[in-house]
């Protein structure tokens, strides 16, 4: 990150972002913002992908230079097998520092405020969309749709993506490790030309990017191209060596209340 803690506190307590004052609650950078830390690290902590560490690299494609890692994980146990599902996936998860300050900077760009009101109202949409857990490329286990069933879904820079042959899927969902395998190797080449709806870590929409200036032509909820998987990883890029995180702050402009 270009600028450490103590410089963004010192940043906020200044008074100016594009010369406006910023008002600060008198106890806030005293107790709220060490308390939002023991937050964000208590979420962290409990990233369900964040395992057993294999490896970390900084050679993926599209991802050179920045540390990924590479985690072996369990599922719970899957209602219909009765046993857990194995995942390899790399992810690249910010800090508790970090996310603390994404998220305290979302709340100020969008609303002029950091009430706990926002910032814990953020952290909670972030707990439950993504855990703050990143995936660069692999398989995400989620029982999204029916409590406990375990379905594999495959990531590529932090968006869903699908491949063209679908019996590669078993009938139980199950990946084998050749398939596991196989999913941290996969180029577009091999995926259907769409993505999922949702960019991690904050389920930004397309239609949150393009209301709030994207420029880029990603498509709609219905014409869901490649484009957004590319947006999607400079602006986590972006946000990694900074204090901002676009995708949240386009997140948080449509749906912060």
């Amino acid at each position: 990150m270009k600028r450490g803690l103590f410089c963004l506190v010192l940043w906020l307590a200044a008074g100016t972002v594009k010369s406006q004052k910023i008002q600060l609650p008198a106890d806030y950078l005293r107790d709220s913002l060490p308390k939002l830390i023991q937050a964000t690290s208590d979420l962290l902590s409990h990233a369900y992908m964040a395992q057993k560490l294999i490896a970390v690299t900084d050679t993926i494609p599209g991802w050179e230079g920045y540390p990924v890692h590479l985690y072996a994980y369990q599922t719970g146990k899957d209602i219909y097998t009765g046993a857990s599902k194995k995942g390899l996936v790399y992810l690249l998860n910010p800090a508790p520092e970090q996310l603390a300050i994404w998220i305290l900077t979302t709340c100020w760009i969008v609303k002029k405020r950091l009430d706990y009101r926002y910032t814990h109202q953020l952290l909670d949409w972030i707990r439950h969309q993504s855990g703050g857990q990143f995936p660069v490329k692999g398989i995400v286990y989620e029982d999204q749709y029916v409590r406990g069933y375990q379905e594999p879904y495959l990531f590529k820079d932090g968006v869903t993506v699908y491949v063209k042959d679908s019996t590669r899927w078993p009938a139980d969902k199950t990946l084998s490790e050749d398939q596991l395998r196989f999913c941290l190797q996969v180029d577009n080449q091999v995926l259907k030309p769409a993505t999922g709806q949702y960019a991690r870590i904050c389920s930004t929409t397309r239609e949150d990017y393009i209301t709030n200036g994207g420029v880029v032509a990603v498509g709609d909820k219905d014409h869901r191209n490649w484009s957004w998987m590319e947006v999607v990883r400079k602006l986590y890029q972006k946000a990694w060596h900074g204090d901002t995180n676009e995708l949240m702050i386009m997140w948080a402009k449509r749906h912060l209340k």
